[in-house]
């Protein structure tokens, strides 16, 4: 017979062991979530090895250079007394990877520690403790790879009260640390603080970071490569479940305003909360910014018996942005490094804050660290000089060119622009040249070019003389000086040469009554011209004033007859007989060259066939009319 079944009775034993079920499961769930903290779970973090991290011993304040190849931490290795530390060095085995046998610093012979290999490997920054108070230090890198004698970091950053943990931006223009504060809940808590660098690289009096990264009880700052974000210690959510007073590690991000965005936790809610978390303070986090792919973090962690080393791939939202070194020499226009100093000014146009000025080193090369994401603007400024900009765009990513510059820049120069042309007609001569030289030490002269017809250009410097010489087939050349003594740079000067084709310019010679003009009073100069010599004289007057910028050079002559000084002072005569009827015509005296030259320079022979020939003689005692170019004012261009 078959079995009634009661589907009453079944449904509800079934819903009160489903009940009883789910609450087991809820039961075991709460166990487990009361069993599993942060700190075990753990698939991420490793723990650096025993040749770093030694039993019962504190390995803290990991510094990783920017390589990742050279690690230093802070270390009571030795002695178990906590104050009983100092700075110890381990490097990577270039063919292995591993981590060598460590040693300690030597020449950093005091108490050291919260180490800080600046990122470019130049210097290492620590503090030393001395009582209750703390002063930063740096140590130089040697030409061997040591570190150099520890001295106090320059400036105002030192003030006698607790100043510790540095860290620098990879640009090297802000220096962050930690000042001693108020103690809460039974620990010491401090203020982050952030200070300036100058022109001169020296640190100014430093600053609290604003709210929200200040909150009251934080510690262990550190700035990453990208200078935009900085990790910390803080105890803002109140602690651990476990303890109140722990410190966890949080993250802040800068904006585009140059404000500090909410420190975020380095935890991952709701269950494990990070890779980078215990129940015990955890703390500076170091990262090597070429080290690719540029996101392990070097940290500290409490581990119940003693702090160790840890390393860990941090997490998208905590990677720092990329980086490049960005590099420029400043040259002239000869690819030479300018002289004098040079000033550059960063202006970060996407996040204005992080602007600054330097100068560049001895070698006029200048060296930085810019970041993905912003736009930068680069102003060298030199003394006697243009200023030069440049942009490095970086708001897309990185291109070729980005992140290396050769930069030229125009120290002490004018821009010159000298025109040959004819002295009658003012057109420009087609085939004239122009040939700048200069024998002043500092008279250089760069990116000389022929711009149009008888048109040329060039950089001169300033507070230097020049000679400008223009020629051309055909005409006479002529010589003008280039004073720039008061010229300032980037000023422009436009100068003329004028050329004359003497062949298109031809006025007969005037001739003199034997032995005349016997003085040089006005009377006797205008007596001794005959009318022809007048005549003559009229078309030189003329031709002077329709071309009032040339000027005309008037040279006498004699025959063989007399002595060479009663000759020499003859021929004088004559040519300021021509001058004199010039000027009382009206043109000036400065347009006028009057030289004799006695019986130097006969145009015919005085004697034919040995015996003296008059109509030669008469030629010979004549004044020549002759188109000339004002003489240059500078005796080096004569």
């Amino acid at each position: 017979m078959k079995q009634k079944v009661n589907y009453l009775g079944a449904a509800a034993l079934l819903a009160l062991g489903l009940s009883f079920g789910a609450q087991a499961q809820r039961q075991i769930s709460n166990k487990v979530t009361d069993r599993i903290y942060k700190r075990d779970v753990q698939e991420r973090r490793q723990r650096l090895p025993n040749i770093i991290n030694t039993l019962l011993h504190d390995e803290y304040s990991p510094a990783i250079s920017h390589d990742g190849k050279t690690l230093v931490y802070q270390t009571n290795r030795g002695g178990k007394a906590w104050s009983n530390f100092g700075l110890w060095e381990s490097k990577k085995d270039t063919v292995t990877g591993f981590w060598m046998e460590p040693a300690k610093i030597e020449s950093i012979n005091m108490e050291a520690g919260g180490p800080f290999i600046a990122y470019d490997g130049s210097m290492l920054l620590f503090h030393s403790v001395e009582g209750e108070t703390a002063d930063i230090y740096m140590a130089k890198k040697e030409a061997n790879g040591s570190w150099g004698a520890p001295a106090k970091v320059g400036g105002a950053v030192n003030t006698g009260d607790f100043e510790g943990f540095p860290s620098l931006s990879s640009d090297g223009q802000r220096l962050y640390f930690v000042r001693k504060g108020d103690a809460k809940r039974g620990i010491q808590c401090f203020k982050l603080m952030v200070s300036k660098a100058d022109m001169d690289g020296n640190f100014g009096a430093a600053e609290e970071l604003p709210s929200p990264v200040n909150a009251g009880c934080e510690s262990h700052v550190r700035i990453l490569p990208d200078n935009e974000t900085v990790i910390f210690s803080s105890t803002r959510r109140g602690g651990s479940p476990k303890r109140m007073n722990d410190m966890d590690l949080y993250y802040s991000h800068m904006n585009a305003g140059g404000a500090w965005e909410e420190p975020k936790p380095a935890d991952i809610e709701p269950l494990v909360r990070t890779n980078l978390y215990s129940y015990q303070p955890e703390a500076l986090v170091s990262i090597a910014m070429d080290d690719e792919p540029h996101v392990l973090a070097y940290f500290t962690a409490y581990q119940g018996a003693s702090y160790e080393l840890f390393t860990v791939p941090l997490p998208d939202g905590m990677k720092p942005k990329r980086t490049c070194h960005f590099q420029a020499a400043i040259v002239d226009g000869e690819g030479k490094p300018v002289e004098g100093d040079v000033v550059i000014k960063i202006d970060n146009e996407t996040r204005p804050s992080l602007s600054y000025a330097k100068k560049a080193d001895a070698n006029k090369r200048f060296s930085t660290v810019i970041t993905e994401g912003n736009k930068y603007k680069f102003t060298v400024e030199v003394q006697d000089a243009e200023p030069v900009i440049v942009y490095s765009d970086l708001t897309n990513g990185f291109d070729p060119g980005d992140c290396e510059k050769t930069i030229v820049v125009d120290a002490g120069n004018v821009k010159a622009t000298i025109a040959v042309i004819d002295g009658l007609t003012r057109d420009a001569i087609e085939n004239g040249m122009v040939n700048i030289s200069s024998k002043d030490p500092k008279g250089k002269v760069t990116d000389q070019k022929k711009i149009g017809p008888g048109k040329y250009e060039a950089k001169l410097r300033i507070n230097a003389n020049y000679c400008a010489q223009g020629t051309a087939d055909q005409y006479k050349p002529a010589i003008i000086s280039i004073d720039l003594s008061n010229k300032k740079a980037g000023d422009t000067i436009n100068r003329e040469i004028m050329l004359y084709d003497l062949s298109k310019i031809v006025f007969d010679n005037i001739n003199f009554i034997t032995a005349r003009p016997r003085n040089t009073t006005p009377r006797e100069l205008e007596a001794s011209l005959q009318p022809k010599a007048r005549a003559e004289l009229d078309k030189v007057l003329k031709f002077l004033q329709d071309y009032p910028t040339v000027n005309v050079s008037i040279e006498g002559h004699t025959d063989f007859r007399g002595g060479d000084e009663f000759n020499q002072a003859l021929s004088q005569r004559r040519t300021e007989a021509a001058k004199y009827y010039l000027m009382q015509k009206g043109i000036a005296e400065s347009r006028l060259v009057a030289k004799g030259f006695g019986e130097a320079s006969p145009l015919v022979p005085n004697e034919v066939n040995g015996r003296q020939n008059a109509a030669n003689m008469a030629l010979n005692r004549r004044v020549e009319f002759k188109v000339v170019q004002k003489d240059s004012d500078d005796a080096a261009c004569k």
